[in-house]
């Protein structure tokens, strides 16, 4: 099995990583090569994935449920002002959740109280999170590159690497049929330690019993997700959907896992 990826801002590109010799190639940013061909790796290929806004569209499915509990709760703002709002909120605290400074339940209620009405109940700001809960969870959904892709790694050992609550996390994957194709799901509330903390890739690692410089992260935060895997000593890739990236930004980088998209450079 073999992988290559194309870097972007240079001409020919020779690492996946820093310090990791692996491929050479041209350079076209957002692309990736998948093929059967053999071996610049030997033995088995592990692909490591983050799952919110990497496999599953989140951003869509929050702004789809906090538009709904907009047109419940009568706020006074638009439902624009009243989305960016909650997603706003919902970074700061699930952020503290992931730190270790708040339990999963008061972080929701802190949330609710900041944008709808700081004097609610426990009791009435959980009937309002578990409304808009309902219409989270109803609009889970996977990014139509994902199962091309995950048919073109059938051939690899895959994992889960993941923030967030376990059984809410392994949720996801069961509600959109992916759960049978990873081998191992590893969620930081399960283990106490979330990403970029080397540890939470690291356990992912001796669970498939691959040294970390032989495997492949991929994740849609630059920071959390490609830092974090690299300074773990993973070969960590930024799927960056949003096309954000500037000079500031190192690569490996990809825009899509869609291989018809990368079949237009000719790199399937």
């Amino acid at each position: 099995m073999r992988l290559e990826f194309a870097m972007c801002r240079s001409r020919s590109a020779e690492v996946l990583g820093p310090g990791r010799p692996l491929l050479r190639g041209t350079a076209l940013q957002g692309t990736i090569r998948l093929s059967t061909s053999p071996a610049l790796w030997a033995g088995p290929m592990l692909f490591l994935f983050d799952i919110d806004d990497t496999l599953l569209d989140d951003r869509t499915s929050v702004r789809l449920a906090a538009t709904a509990l907009h047109g419940s709760v009568g706020s006074a703002m638009s439902s624009d002002d009243f989305c960016s709002a909650w997603t706003d909120a919902l970074e700061r605290h699930y952020a503290r959740y992931l730190r270790g400074e708040v339990p999963f339940e008061v972080q929701r209620r802190d949330r609710v109280r900041e944008v709808i009405d700081p004097a609610l109940t426990d009791a009435a700001a959980d009937r309002i999170i578990n409304q808009y809960v309902a219409a989270y969870e109803a609009s889970w959904c996977l990014f139509s590159d994902v199962l091309p892709c995950l048919d073109k790694l059938s051939g690899c050992r895959l994992g889960i690497v993941s923030n967030g609550k376990g059984e809410w996390q392994r949720r996801k994957l069961d509600a959109t049929g992916i759960a049978k194709r990873f081998e191992h799901v590893v969620i930081s509330a399960d283990i106490g330690f979330a990403k970029p903390d080397p540890v939470i890739f690291h356990r992912a690692c001796t669970l498939f019993g691959e040294d970390p410089s032989e495997v492949v992260y991929i994740g849609d935060r630059y920071d959390v997700d490609a830092q974090g895997a690299r300074a773990a000593g993973l070969r960590g890739v930024w799927l960056d959907r949003r096309r954000e990236a500037t000079a500031e930004h190192h690569p490996p980088l990809i825009n899509s896992l869609d291989p018809t998209d990368l079949g237009r450079f000719g790199l399937l």
